[in-house]
């Protein structure tokens, strides 16, 4: 009997985890859909242009009132001149196409597809006109003349410009879009409302399993549930700007397939790939956060924050500075200074000040006369040299010392107080900045 209930309750545990197996790829699919819909939007519009129509409200996305305007005027304009027993007349047609032509200027000054990254389009929308009108006129022109040799309409060409107008250039007008903000400045983003039934789904199953796993003792305390689960929790929060680690349910789909002993996951082919991108989502997630904190330093550097903050910690350092320069002086001048560099040099300077004078002196060879300066150069450095030593030392000297490096910290602090100097470093900080923010990029 009680080997009959846990069969029983294993067949209910698989039943329950392929279910939420279930949930979780549909969830993540709408996720990842989400996710690339503005990537893929002009690739649905050429497919499926009514998935759009139902998705663009959720982004707050309506069509561009400019190249709105212009597509509404040239498809009536297509409707009619495509109907049989409809004879357009020269002067209509003027017309129509005089006002295509200035919308068609007004989109080459304003640049709408320019806002949210779509200039490709309107750079192909040009490149269209004017490889159609190279190939019937033989000529190159610029883009203003090429549409306003293109939407120079006459009954004898209007049919055939306003089919290729169907055919090449009307795509190019649908995928141009505006999008809205919200009163917070963000734009638009109605995702929530998708989602949200799977958030209550997912906690409601979250906050059971933590039921279930203190009820059981999984755990030897409360607490470490949640712990163990972070994926869950990071996954499950409400906050837009944490919506990239929803793809962390990636780890919860793999661990619910492992569980399952419906067949050996282990060593299959989607257990290979979700290590993968496992491994390609954490690697996109560090670089988010790593363009982020970039993105912020910039943002600092630009309104002088860095600067202001370099001066405190002067400030701050300056006695650290100070005392370590004094402690260490006399050290300095023992061991690490070059010592006999030094009195090369001051031989050479004495020798040279003093050549042209040696020749003059009687009873004295030339050569004698620099040997005897050249040990007494080295005699005079050494001794100032350990006389500075013990200076150094000294009190007063350590005293000294600290002054010194005192007034060259309060001087440096004082120049970075100029504007031309903090012009310097935030150009170079900023340099800096772009190049690391590249190489998380590329």
């Amino acid at each position: 009997m009680s080997s009959h209930i846990n069969v029983n309750r294993r067949y209910l545990e698989n039943a329950w985890d392929i279910f939420i197996l279930f949930i979780t790829t549909v969830n993540l699919l709408l996720i990842l859909f989400d996710l690339s819909y503005l990537r893929l939007r002009p690739r649905y519009l050429a497919t499926v242009p009514q998935l759009t129509r139902w998705y663009d409200p959720f982004k707050g996305i309506e069509p561009h009132q400019l190249t709105e305007s212009f597509r509404i005027l040239a498809d009536s304009l297509y409707m009619k001149v495509h109907k049989g027993n409809w004879k357009p007349a020269a002067q209509e047609l003027k017309e129509a196409g005089d006002s295509l032509f200035r919308i068609s200027l007004k989109i080459l000054q304003e640049r709408p597809y320019e806002r949210f990254g779509l200039m490709g389009y309107q750079e192909r929308f040009k490149l269209e006109i004017k490889k159609y009108v190279q190939e019937k006129t033989g000529r190159r022109m610029s883009a203003s003349e090429a549409f306003r040799w293109f939407w120079s309409l006459t009954p004898e060409n209007a049919q055939q410009r306003l089919h290729y107008y169907n055919q090449h250039l009307r795509y190019y007008l649908l995928v141009n879009y505006y999008r809205h903000y919200n009163l917070s400045g963000g734009l638009v983003d109605h995702f929530w409302k998708l989602d949200l039934p799977f958030l209550l789904f997912f906690w409601l199953e979250f906050w059971l399993g933590w039921l279930a796993a203190v009820r059981l003792k999984r755990f030897d305390r409360w607490w470490k549930y949640p712990l163990a689960h972070w994926y869950d929790v990071l996954a499950l929060t409400p906050i837009p700007a944490l919506r990239i680690f929803r793809l962390l349910r990636i780890w919860n789909f793999y661990l619910r397939l492992r569980r399952t002993n419906v067949y050996d996951f282990s060593n299959s082919l989607l257990a290979r790939i979700l290590r993968e991108q496992s491994h390609l989502i954490a690697k996109a997630i560090a670089d988010a956060v790593a363009l982020q904190t970039i993105n912020q330093l910039k943002h600092r550097v630009e309104k002088g924050e860095e600067v202001v903050l370099l001066q405190k910690t002067l400030i701050e350092l300056k006695p650290i500075l100070a005392n370590l320069a004094a402690d260490n002086a006399s050290l300095l001048l023992a061991d690490t200074l070059d010592k006999n560099l030094f009195q090369r040099l001051l031989e050479e300077s004495l020798i040279q000040a003093l050549r042209p004078g040696l020749v003059a002196l009687p009873g004295f060879a030339a050569e004698t006369l620099e040997n005897k300066i050249r040990s007494a150069a080295r005699q005079a450095l050494d001794k100032s040299f350990k006389n500075l030593i013990l200076y150094f030392a000294s009190e007063e000297g350590k005293l000294q010392i600290r002054d010194t490096v005192g007034d060259c910290v309060e001087a440096l602090i004082g120049r970075l107080g100029e504007p031309q100097v903090q012009q310097q470093i935030q150009r170079l900080a900023l340099i800096g900045l772009e190049n690391l923010q590249n190489n998380f990029r590329n």
